[in-house]
């Protein structure tokens, strides 16, 4: 049988992502504190290649783990430390949601890389690695935060305008006891009353002004339609069952709260 020992040189500041790989790692392995490093031995026979793809695969899911946990976050804190400070770990969150819609396809690129490399190499430096070999996902990593960074705010103005509505709400009086909402198709919306007639748009200046101020889109109009009957109770049958619908649901929910309850049939 031929061993060979991988060496695999860390910062200290890797040591979480280190220490998991070591819990979730299957592979034979020592780890060795340093001065200012880590070191982590591999120990492979090189008479089964599944052990030289397997060492490939689990290094891939360490360098990844690296990228999402220290260089993503450390980014973040880095560039947003001024205008957005109290914001950083918000948009720290929308970032690693967005990095890991990407991670199997990150992960695929850097095993073949990893792969490539330790079959004739046997040391291997963790940051050296990244940030000159896989050096596009660094700048990846900044794509990714301004882009969170925009959806960040987004969300933040949306919650801000969703709570100045449900204010709204909490202010007036209850109009009417019962709506039924139906959602056909996405630019298609009837309203009902308890009596299952149909409710023709009423229109509130105020609301409609403030939808206007606030570029909203069509759907938005229900909203000023309810804000200005103020029911008692909303029931809302989807027959459209999509993403769309699923949307104005949830912004229908997000103002009016347990108001709302969903109908299972007409």
């Amino acid at each position: 049988m031929s061993k060979r020992n991988i060496y695999l040189n860390l910062l200290e500041e890797y040591t979480i992502a280190a220490r998991s790989f070591l819990q979730e790692s299957r592979l034979e392995k020592k780890l060795v504190h340093n001065d200012d490093h880590l070191e982590i031995i591999l120990s492979i026979d090189e008479e089964k290649p599944v052990n030289i793809k397997k060492i490939s695969e689990e290094i891939a899911n360490l360098i990844v783990d690296i990228m999402e946990d220290s260089l993503l976050k450390e980014y973040v804190m880095k560039n947003y430390n001024k205008n957005y400070l109290e914001y950083r770990n918000g948009i720290y969150s929308y970032s690693l949601n967005l990095l890991r819609e990407r991670e199997s396809e990150i992960k695929d690129s850097i095993y073949e890389r990893i792969y490539t490399y330790i079959l004739n190499n046997d040391y291997l430096d963790i940051d050296g690695f990244v940030k000159f070999r896989i050096k596009e996902f660094t700048k990846y990593i900044s794509k990714v935060s301004d882009l969170a960074l925009e959806e960040y705010l987004i969300k933040k103005n949306q919650d801000e305008f969703t709570n100045v509505l449900k204010y709204f709400i909490d202010m007036q009086e209850d109009k009417i006891d019962y709506i039924k909402i139906h959602i056909v198709h996405c630019n298609y919306i009837v309203l009902y009353d308890k009596d299952g007639n149909k409710i023709d748009n009423l229109e509130n200046e105020d609301i409609l002004s403030l939808v206007i101020q606030e570029n909203l889109n069509y759907q938005d109009i229900l909203i000023s339609t309810l804000l200005t009957l103020c029911p008692k109770k909303i029931e809302v049958l989807d027959s459209l069952n999509n993403n769309i619908s699923k949307e104005i649901i949830e912004t229908v929910r997000s103002i009016f709260g347990d108001r709302v309850n969903m109908s299972l049939k007409n």
